[in-house]
């Protein structure tokens, strides 16, 4: 665990509060899905510590909550809803389908995520660092 931040980030536990409540789930329940303690998760919850590249990667992967509104608050609580809330990106939603038409980009799409979701702890948190440290616009998607 990390120690709580300034930033975006900063009311990620609201947020997985929130999405958790809204699905119902009980506390336990998230914790066990997720293979945390629940004081652990009692901790992200109340704004105490921000979880680990490996527990993201684990929300991410067992549940439907869209991780971009968990890190950023921006966008649809859930996966698979556009957002309506004037998102701001540096393109539209629409868009994204095209960047898959890019040979190069969809081979480093498919590295982060194979790094992502297969890749140690340590790999997960320098990748996590490292594209929030070189995004050019200052800001988190």
């Amino acid at each position: 665990m990390q120690e709580k931040n300034s930033g975006s980030a900063k009311f990620l536990g609201d947020r997985l509060r929130e999405w958790r409540r809204s699905i119902p789930l009980k506390s336990y329940e998230l914790a066990k899905l997720i293979s945390i303690s629940q004081g652990s998760l009692s901790d992200i919850e109340n704004n105490k510590s921000l979880p680990s590249a490996d527990t993201i990667s684990k929300i991410y992967l067992n549940t439907n909550i869209n991780i971009i509104w968990l890190l950023t608050g921006k966008g649809a609580m859930k996966k698979g809803n556009l957002p309506t809330d004037g998102l701001e990106t540096p393109f539209a939603y629409e868009e994204i389908e095209e960047y898959g038409q890019d040979p190069k980009l969809k081979e480093l799409m498919e590295k982060l995520v194979r790094i992502y979701t297969h890749g140690d702890p340590e790999k997960k948190a320098h990748l996590f660092g490292f594209i929030f440290g070189a995004d050019p616009g200052g800001k988190t998607y």
